[in-house]
């Protein structure tokens, strides 16, 4: 790959994973709006208590499915999109193969996230000497985050040969190519009807475990091209007593 296109990619894939990474905390708060509508009894007996027997009950039945469907429709469209141009996990990952050098580009610039701190001479010591550990010292930096670099990537390529064999994701992408993308019907030789989206099996407790591992799997790798480290599981903790809250004001409980 030539400077001037490896230049150009470099700049492509960091804006990537700013942008997946900022859809990712927004996922995130989404996940958590849904998840006490399945998963909190207290929080269901208060809302069902409310609108049983109202003209609201009907809507109420589809909030969760529709939240639901929602979800997944965003899981398929951040994590497991192959179209080119989508800044996926899954399509991010594949620019990032596309020669040894973008790794190589990132694992040196990596390493040397720490250089600047040993710029200043070390006051107590003659210039010579100074330099001496300086040198070392950054040198210790360099080697010990190109370890950690390669460790991370390991990790990051084993999750994602897993996300390309996951049933849950082949579920995921079923439904949004069946249901979501289109309208799709059954065979000819079956009887007709819309394609039915219970045959796939797919759960509210599969989908948000999904969306946690490959949320886990984009911080990783957004702490290795960027050098900023973000907790899924801090800013789940967050999102998570926000949406409790609300439903706990709505439900009175």
């Amino acid at each position: 790959m030539k400077p001037q296109e490896l230049e150009q990619r470099i700049r492509q894939i960091d804006g990537f994973v700013r942008v997946l990474t900022q859809e990712c905390h927004i996922l995130d708060e989404r996940r958590h709006i849904l998840s006490p509508l399945i998963q909190d009894p207290a929080i269901q007996a208060g809302l069902k208590a409310k609108l049983d027997k109202t003209p609201g009950a009907n809507a109420w039945n589809h909030l969760a499915p529709l939240l639901g469907q929602d979800l997944v429709r965003d899981q398929s469209r951040l994590f497991l999109d192959n179209h080119w141009r989508s800044g996926s996990l899954t399509n991010l990952w594949r620019k990032l193969q596309a020669d040894p050098a973008i790794k190589e580009h990132y694992r040196e610039r990596y390493g040397r996230i720490f250089d600047h701190f040993h710029d200043e001479p070390i006051s107590d010591l003659p210039p010579e000497s100074s330099a001496v550990f300086q040198e070392k010292f950054r040198q210790n930096d360099r080697d010990e985050n190109y370890s950690r670099f390669d460790s991370g990537w390991e990790r990051v390529s084993n999750e994602m040969v897993i996300l390309s064999a996951d049933p849950v994701a082949a579920k995921i992408k079923t439904l949004r190519d069946k249901h979501h993308a289109h309208l799709e019907m059954r065979k000819l030789d079956e009887e007709p009807g819309a394609f039915d989206i219970n045959t796939l099996g797919l759960t509210f407790n599969e989908v948000l475990a999904f969306g946690d591992r490959c949320q886990a799997t984009v911080a990783e790798l957004g702490l290795l091209l960027t050098g900023t480290s973000w907790d899924p599981q801090q800013y789940a903790s967050v999102h998570e007593a926000q949406g409790k809250a609300m439903w706990k004001t709505l439900a009175g409980v």
